[in-house]
């Protein structure tokens, strides 16, 4: 799909959408517990549909917001992850739980997102696997019983592994312990993770870099609703600072979600937002912002919509941290700065740090990419608002993988989007 998008200052209330994270972990959660789990308000996205069909291969079944589990059987041998990564990761040590050969496979860039860090625990325990070709991670074939004791993991290229084995562990008979022996990436997604266990009445024990577990707990089932998503409240935000008031409701302002971290970024930069504790909303009004050092390691998701921004600010922002962006369903750093430097922006690249130099306005009248990946392409659709002409992305239908409806929404706060 190809849209362009006319210079247009959005303003209005919106309900966010509910966390792409918490939704993939309330869903599994539930899934391993025996009986019935109500999870209110799950995203509605491509990668929550891989999840569902994950579980399902191992008899989960789902019934409108009832998640039932039973015990654990393959029902397919064969799971499709989509392009979903979370999915992949975490649900890799859960097949695992079992004894026969589960094959996954994946779309897009998947197959080509690292999986090292499974392999290597593979290698240490001497657990079956396979791949298809040398070239790519996907096709990959696994078989159990994944087996308790002491795992060492690195914790720098992704804490979706970390999920995955946390899931799984407690499940096994004996106790397990996992020391991670390099500093954990995105370690506010380990903190969801854990919460999100305890709260299904599993309880594992996190000192310094080990996490000790128990064996032979078991999953409760539970009642929850799915928060609002700050990565994705994130674009409106900054739709709010370069263009007219923004109204979110549906976010925790005591969230556990990593991506929090919008809200003290932007308060850096000067932004002017603020969370109205009677009203239960955050009010986000047109600022001038100021160029910041803002490190990405733990939250690369939050990249590509904070280049905008920084884009638009004055002086300069420097990223560091920057190469968790290049594992993603692009590679970001590439990415952004492929459109940043088409919108006029002048952007250095040097290693993992990029320096952004902000300016009043983008350049329109382009045609860019959404090189498959749902948050450049929301990326591009804010950066449109201060364009000094129209702005066509390619490959639109991406946002998909985590929010569907988003073009939806730009239109009712007043976006001027027409297709081709």
């Amino acid at each position: 799909m190809k849209i362009t998008i006319q210079p247009t200052r959005l303003k209005g209330t919106l309900q966010v959408v509910s966390s792409k994270s918490l939704s993939h972990r309330y869903i599994i959660a539930a899934g391993l517990a025996k009986g019935t789990s109500v999870i209110k308000n799950v995203l509605d996205s491509d990668d929550l549909t891989a999840t569902k069909n994950a579980l399902a291969a191992l008899g989960v079944t789902f019934d409108h917001n009832k998640v039932i589990g039973n015990e654990l059987k393959l029902y397919h041998h064969e799971i499709d992850c989509n392009e979903s990564g979370s999915t992949l990761r975490f649900m890799i040590p859960i097949a695992m739980l079992l004894r026969e050969e589960v094959r996954f496979l994946g779309q897009g860039r998947l197959p080509l997102r690292p999986l090292d860090v499974y392999f290597d625990i593979f290698k240490q325990k001497h657990l079956y696997y396979k791949l298809d070709s040398e070239a790519s991670n996907l096709p990959l074939t696994v078989k159990g019983p994944i087996k308790p004791g002491f795992y060492q993991m690195r914790g720098d290229v992704s804490s979706q592994f970390l999920t995955g084995m946390l899931f799984a562990l407690p499940l096994l008979k004996k106790d397990s312990v996992i020391e991670m022996t390099t500093p954990i990436e995105s370690k506010g997604y380990i903190d969801l993770t854990l919460d999100v266990l305890k709260m299904f009445g599993i309880h594992i024990l996190s000192v310094d870099q080990y996490f000790y577990i128990k064996g032979g707990q078991s999953y409760i089932p539970k009642e929850v609703t799915v928060e609002g998503d700050f990565s994705q409240a994130a674009f409106w935000m900054v739709a709010g600072l370069i263009g007219d008031e923004m109204i979110l409701k549906s976010l925790n302002p005591i969230s556990k979600q990593g991506d929090s971290k919008i809200i003290d970024i932007i308060k850096d930069m000067h932004g002017e937002i603020e969370y109205i504790d009677k009203e239960r909303i955050y009010k986000i009004e047109p600022s001038t912002t100021y160029g910041v050092n803002i490190d990405l390691s733990q939250i690369p998701d939050l990249g590509p919509i904070l280049m905008v921004l920084a884009g638009l600010s004055e002086g300069e922002t420097k990223f560091v941290g920057c190469n968790r962006l290049r594992m993603k369903e692009s590679d970001r750093l590439d990415a952004m700065y492929q459109v940043l430097t088409r919108l006029g922006v002048h952007m250095e690249i040097n290693g993992d740090e990029a320096i952004i130099h902000g300016q009043k306005s983008f350049k329109g009248n382009v045609e860019l990419d959404s090189f498959g990946d749902h948050r450049i392409a929301m990326a591009i659709a804010i950066a449109a608002i201060r364009a000094d002409g129209p702005i066509t992305i390619n490959h639109a239908e991406v946002v998909s993988k985590s929010y569907p409806n988003f073009f939806e929404i730009y239109k009712e706060l007043g976006g001027q989007i027409n297709e081709s």
